[in-house]
């Protein structure tokens, strides 16, 4: 890992003990094009969620949900160095659905809303069927931003029972979070698991050697 990844060495040559690969990487890119293309995301979608909900709010969304990405990704794609921030990115489009359902009421034609968002989604997962994309740090940094979405962006109440309901709403979310990231950290560093199929997720063989530069598996003695 340490030749591979580069960066500070180990402390101890033994054990990678490099915890701070799970928010850093989020800040580095792969490329220049990578780069522009996070820094566009930036400038438009992230940039109008900070200004309705507040930078903080937005910044814990973000960086959880790229945490929580990469540790899925590492999970099932032990073998894979990757950068970027597409966990963080997908958390944020997360917050797009839970907007939209949280304004549902308000709204004149909310459906058509929700599907122009669901087809954006949907084309952005089957483009992580491509070699080198990671589907697992989107999946995973989707669902991630969706349930810290519901716990910490603000919203509209309509009567008591509805504001008695998103308040519960709060504290479920917050704490089904946290047993997903409990979850994959146990993963991680007490139960690793072997997944054979999981790379069908984040590469499709669409014949024979699609797939073949991005079949990396190592040797452990």
């Amino acid at each position: 890992m340490d030749d591979v990844c580069g960066l500070l060495p180990f402390l101890n040559p033994e054990v990678p003990d490099q915890v701070y690969r799970l928010w850093l990487s989020l800040f580095l890119h792969a490329g220049i094009l990578h780069c522009l293309v996070s820094v566009c995301f930036q400038m438009t979608i992230l940039r109008d969620l900070e200004k309705l909900a507040g930078w903080h709010r937005i910044s814990l969304i973000y960086l959880f949900s790229g945490i929580t990405g990469n540790l899925a990704s590492a999970i099932f794609l032990p073998y894979r160095a990757e950068v970027g921030p597409a966990g963080s990115q997908f958390g944020i489009l997360a917050c797009l659905f839970v907007e939209l359902f949280q304004s549902w009421q308000i709204l004149a034609r909310p459906w058509r809303a929700f599907f122009k968002l669901l087809a954006i989604v949907l084309f952005l997962f089957a483009f992580g069927l491509l070699p080198w994309i990671d589907n697992f740090a989107h999946i995973c940094g989707f669902v991630s931003g969706l349930f810290l979405s519901f716990a910490f962006l603000p919203y509209i109440s309509f009567g008591k029972s509805d504001l008695y309901r998103k308040r519960c709403q709060i504290i479920i979310f917050q704490s089904v979070f946290v047993g997903l990231l409990s979850g994959l950290v146990v993963l991680f560093y007490f139960y690793p698991i072997r997944c054979q199929w999981c790379e069908v997720l984040t590469c499709l063989p669409f014949t024979d050697k699609f797939c073949e530069k991005y079949d990396l598996d190592a040797q452990l003695h």
